[in-house]
């Protein structure tokens, strides 16, 4: 028996089937929702910056009313898992899914910046 020859040439693999590429990526904290919408609010405003004064304002509107105002589309999405209104952002060129109202201050607290970095004239809320 000791001069048998070996039933197979090397040791069997313990997984005959390779696991696939998406198994063994770990999504990214951006995209946790993989086959839904982006969440990166910073992304989606590079692509769909407001190109002058007007369109800032219909992008405030809009989130701050939860409805669409010019090209700003808003809607609604349901409830997260803590309870917070999620609502989808389209613009011109995508769509953002904001999943909480610190999302939604964060992209106001941007503008704020964008519109100063631009010099463009201040806010003025009509009584």
């Amino acid at each position: 028996m000791a001069d048998a020859p070996p039933l197979w040439d090397s040791e069997p693999d313990p997984n005959p089937f390779p696991p696939t590429p998406s198994q063994q990526q770990k999504p990214e904290y951006r995209d946790r929702f993989r086959n839904g919408f982006p969440t990166d609010v910073l992304e989606w405003l590079k692509q769909n910056e407001p190109g002058d004064f007007a369109e800032l304002m219909d992008l405030r509107k809009s989130l701050y009313a939860r409805r669409t105002t010019g090209k700003y589309r808003i809607r609604l999405a349901g409830l997260s898992s803590i309870g917070e209104q999620k609502m989808l952002l389209t613009g011109p060129a995508s769509a953002v899914l904001i999943l909480s109202d610190k999302a939604r201050h964060f992209l106001l607290r941007t503008l704020c910046r964008l519109r100063r970095a631009r010099r463009w004239q201040p806010i003025r809320y009509r009584r």
